[in-house]
């Protein structure tokens, strides 16, 4: 049985590396994002070399969530992996964090993996497999400074998935969450200057989400840092 699987944040980044790998490997895949011009150009590549539908929404709103695993059922009649990836970031010290900085990051790095899971773990209960990885970040677990919105929002993510995890026992649905360092990406487009050349290519950090996922097993938090780090 080919294995379906659902990515936010699929068409960038870290997101657009791991929908790219998984379809080599055969997957289908239920893919979203709020740009539907880019979504669709994926999508479109995409079919070359498997099945894929893409969703546009917004994690942000819970009934977008849900309509992005609803979409996975209708289309592929389950979900077997859920991938949080969809995520924002921005830099500045508290001083100058702003209340809306504030929200987006956690509405979007937090609620909208929360509001996913929820849907999603109805479907794999009664499938009685499943597997969701929230993307973290080193980020949440260096306490960085000038991260405080989006490392306080990787670290909820950590704290959420230890305890979804806890609740699942024995469900036969898996959960875990993969922590990278820094990567080459969009999302340091405000500050390219952070992009230095010991941060990770996506498609060697996807790589390692594949093996992952691929070979399970009980280490739920996974912290892949960059070689400077290590």
């Amino acid at each position: 049985m080919t294995k379906v699987v659902a990515i936010t944040g699929a068409y960038s980044g870290l997101g657009e590396a791991i929908s790219r790998l998984f379809a080599k490997k055969g997957y289908k895949l239920v893919l979203g994002g709020r740009n539907k011009e880019l979504l669709e150009k994926l999508v479109s590549d995409i079919r070359k070399d498997t099945s894929a539908i893409g969703i546009e929404m917004d994690v942000r709103k819970k009934v977008d969530c849900e309509k992005f695993i609803q979409s996975a059922i209708d289309a592929f009649d389950r979900i077997d992996i859920l991938i949080n990836n969809a995520g924002i970031w921005k830099m500045a010290p508290i001083e100058d964090i702003t209340e809306q900085d504030i929200r987006d990051m956690f509405e979007t790095n937090i609620f909208g993996p929360i509001y996913l899971s929820q849907a999603a773990v109805k479907i794999m209960k009664k499938q009685k497999s499943g597997h969701i990885l929230n993307i973290g970040s080193t980020a949440g677990i260096d306490y960085k400074s000038s991260h405080i919105a989006y490392g306080s929002s990787k670290f909820a993510l950590i704290g959420f998935t230890g305890c979804l995890k806890t609740e699942l026992q024995g469900t036969s649905v898996n959960v875990s969450v993969f922590s990278p360092g820094g990567m080459k990406t969009k999302l340091f487009r405000s500050k390219p200057e952070r992009m230095k050349d010991t941060f990770m290519d996506p498609i060697f950090v996807a790589q390692k989400i594949l093996e992952h996922i691929e070979n399970p097993s009980d280490e739920w938090s996974i912290v892949l840092r960059r070689p400077s780090q290590q």
